[in-house]
């Protein structure tokens, strides 16, 4: 129910921004109108005052020139607001001013140049007006569409705001339920662990290695979830950042060991297919084995739940210009483009059609916390219907 609220929230947030935007357009086009109206008008205006001015201005006298102008000047003034401004300019042949009256220090793109009016003499000169576009003209025809973009602007802040405070808010949920679900594993994984080691003590025999195989991997993954709800729990809290401790341990092993505990989880279940092509030199890493290890098994378990039931998942270990790089690649339904640069979001599930394989949103957060903690880097490389590829880049993988 809130997914879809949520969902209605954003589509009319879209339509609202669009109605803006085409508001917004609207108040150009209408300025461009307004201003272009307005040009009719005053060459309409200078129409009526010019011509008896013509024949007079083809003296030669600059005194005369400068009188004429100014006379010119005030009769302009006299039928248009005072907000207009004028600069009356006498041209030579190439259209550039000889003598010129009142210079107006306006923007050069507020400025309209007029009609030019040819004057009749052997100089071929001839006589522009300059004139602004005021912005009162424009105000006073086009105050209710001002007021209305306003509104929508305000309107928009505002929508940004409820939107933000409605997803933090829905975030503090989602944390809440999740440490209500931590909790409550806490008995749980306890009495597994304990009736684990009870049952292997009793009811397995000394010489079962595959049935005591089975029964440590039920312990292992049993602390291990217990010990990464603990540290879910904290990061979900605020009271601690990831702090890796660093030390050296053999990586290849480690991959090969991961790679049982898939074979012993999913036995009976799924056909596996896991290879393991190491290029490295060294097998020793310095890294934290803890959140390393952790982050691996989270993209590997991630690789066979999305993969079908014949899971064919290649992890390969090379050396990249001195930078340590770990390929895991899978045949799973992949991820579309639009949606691989969200993956690495809290809570952010990608393939949300897959309802059998519903989770919290966090795996692949954690896993790019844990890299960025290395100082390294992950990325995604996916094509639908052609599996993923997840590559980390560990600049940092040698002990000083």
């Amino acid at each position: 129910m809130k997914h879809d609220l949520r969902i209605i929230g954003y589509i009319t947030f879209t339509i609202f921004i669009l109605l803006w935007i085409n508001q917004l357009f609207s108040g150009i086009k209408l300025y461009e109108t307004v201003k272009t109206r307005w040009q009719i008008h005053m060459d309409s205006i200078i129409e009526s005052i010019i011509p008896p001015y013509m024949e007079i201005l083809q003296t030669d006298s600059v005194q005369e020139q400068t009188h004429l102008l100014s006379s010119l000047d005030s009769a302009l003034c006299a039928k248009t607001p005072d907000a207009v401004h004028f600069t009356i300019a006498r041209l030579d042949s190439t259209h550039q001013a000889i003598v010129s009256f009142r210079n107006y220090k306006t923007r050069t793109s507020d400025i309209t140049r007029g009609k030019i009016y040819p004057i009749n003499n052997p100089s071929h000169e001839s006589l522009a007006i300059y004139y602004n576009f005021p912005i009162s003209f424009f105000l006073e025809r086009s105050w209710q569409d001002i007021l209305t973009i306003v509104a929508l602007t305000l309107l928009l802040v505002l929508g940004l705001q409820y939107l933000s405070h409605a997803q933090q808010h829905l975030s503090r949920l989602q944390e809440e339920m999740i440490k209500q679900v931590v909790h409550d594993w806490k008995t749980p994984l306890a009495s597994i662990i304990t009736l684990s080691e009870l049952v292997e003590k009793k009811s397995i025999p000394e010489d079962d290695e595959k049935g005591r195989a089975k029964i440590r991997l039920i312990q292992e993954e049993a602390s291990r979830l217990k010990t990464s709800s603990q540290q879910l729990l904290k990061t979900l809290s605020g009271l601690a950042h990831l702090n890796i401790n660093r030390d050296e341990f053999n990586l290849k092993n480690e991959l090969l060991a991961l790679f049982e505990k898939q074979h012993l989880a999913n036995h009976g279940q799924k056909n596996i297919q896991l290879n393991l092509r190491y290029l490295v030199e060294s097998e020793i890493i310095y890294a934290s084995h803890f959140y390393l290890l952790g982050a691996l098994q989270n993209l590997l378990d991630n690789a066979v739940k999305y993969s079908g039931d014949t899971p064919q998942i290649t992890v390969i270990c090379y050396q990249k210009r001195g930078t340590f790089v770990i390929e895991i690649r899978d045949n799973g339904p992949g991820i579309p483009k639009k949606q691989q640069k969200y993956i690495f979001n809290k809570y952010y599930q990608a393939n949300k059609d897959s309802t059998s394989k519903k989770g919290y949103g966090l795996g692949l957060n954690y896993v790019y916390n844990v890299i960025k903690a290395h100082k390294g880097k992950i990325t995604v490389d996916s094509l639908p219907g052609k599996g993923c590829t997840f590559t980390i880049y560990l600049r940092k993988w040698k002990k000083k």
